[in-house]
This record gives structure tokens, C-alpha cells and sequence, in this order.
């Protein structure tokens, strides 16, 4: 069954929703400059609306080790998101375990992929078409066979410009463990559209039934 993350949550109806639709994922993001940043307070008022079993991510670029802290006690966050190449100190410094971000397009030799070390400590990686500097998703689509005759040590998550429209073909062609989605299921930067989000946990289910 392909997991989903909904990322960029800034609204309390837009967690409930995500959960009542099965999200086993929630992303609230802290990153600087970001138009779905949160504060502190604002955070622990959306990761109450969590149920139980549903993992709550925080999502950092620059960050200090000191920030995450802050942020993981204010909203009682699972896991860390690093959208940046991670470091070897990363996965020994964050107080949660960390889901690494590789960014892409990029030739298949030039994926800044981490030391199989600190990947192989990490949580998952999410393969996402984030920019440098940037929070992740561009709402841009990459080319899905740069992943292609590789195994990963930890378990695959797939980002990039995904949509109801899209999803299907994503998870044939990666098979990933879970999809992430902030964008795609937006009217806007932070709000979630419901009739979107529905489409693309109904495509999710039906990718699934037919790789079943």
C-alpha cells in the first residue's frame, strides 16, 4: 500500500481532512521564507489535530540544529524533513530521525545522494524537484527513470510536481513506498483544496489496486 504525505499544511480543516482520507503523513513546514512557514504556536495548534498512527514531519532548509529542537517540542514532531544535502553530523545532531531530500532533475551520476552511511540511518529519502534555497516543490514533474536499477537502503518517497492526474504513473513506474504532495492538491500556497485531495487519494487506491 503507497503511503501519502500531505505537505504544507497551514490550515486545522486541512489536517483533519488529510487524516480522515488516510494520510499516514502530515508536513508542517518551518522553513524560512517559505509561503506555508508556520510559527511555533501555530504548529502545535495543527499537530494536535493528528490522530494517533499519523507521523507528524517538520520540513527545514538552513535551520539551525537549535530551531528543529524548537519546533519538534512545539509540535511534537516524529520527523525531521532536511531539504538541503545533508551533512554526516545531520542524522547524530536532529533530536527526531531524518527523512533525507534528494533534489532532481539532474543527470543520473550527479544526484547528490548521501554517503550510504548517514543515508542508510535515515528514516526514508524523498526524491523531490526542489531548488536550492528553496522548501521543496517546484510543482514540477522530473524524469522518473533517473531512479531507475538502483536500490536504496531505506524506503523511497516520491515528490515532484504530483497530482490526481499523475500519481497512477508515478507509483507504476518507481513503485515507491509513499507519495508526497503539497501543491498539487493547493488552490493556493498552504490551502488545501478538499475535492483535490480527495482525487488524489482516490488515484493513490487505484494504482494500488492495479499493482495488486
Amino acid at each position: 500500500m503507497t503511503e501519502v504525505k500531505i505537505c504544507g499544511l497551514t490550515r486545522p480543516e486541512d489536517v483533519r481532512l488529510a487524516c480522515e482520507l488516510g494520510a499516514r503523513w502530515l508536513g508542517f513546514n518551518f522553513a524560512a521564507g517559505s509561503p506555508r512557514r508556520l510559527s511555533l504556536s501555530r504548529a502545535k495548534e495543527l499537530a494536535s489535530e493528528a490522530v494517533p498512527g499519523v507521523a507528524r514531519v517538520g520540513v527545514f532548509v538552513d535551520e539551525t540544529v537549535e530551531d528543529v529542537r524548537r519546533a519538534v517540542d512545539a509540535a511534537s514532531l516524529d520527523f525531521v524533513q532536511v531539504h538541503r544535502p545533508l551533512r554526516p553530523e545531520d542524522t547524530w545532531e536532529m533530536p527526531r530521525p531524518v527523512l533525507a531530500v534528494v533534489r532532481v532533475p539532474a543527470p543520473p551520476d550527479r544526484l547528490a545522494i548521501p554517503g550510504a552511511d548517514a543515508l542508510a540511518r535515515c528514516r526514508a529519502v524523498l526524491f523531490d524537484t526542489a531548488a536550492p534555497g528553496r522548501d521543496g516543490g517546484t510543482g514540477a514533474v522530473f524524469d522518473w527513470s533517473v531512479l531507475d536499477r538502483t536500490r536504496w537502503p531505506v524506503p523511497v518517497m516520491l515528490g515532484g510536481g504530483l497530482d490526481a492526474g499523475n500519481v497512477e504513473a508515478a507509483i507504476a513506474r518507481v513503485r515507491p513506498s509513499a507519495v508526497d504532495v503539497a501543491s498539487g492538491v493547493e488552490s493556493a500556497p498552504g490551502v488545501k483544496d478538499p475535492s483535490r485531495m480527495e482525487r488524489f487519494f482516490r488515484a493513490v487506491e487505484d494504482a494500488d489496486a492495479r499493482l495488486a
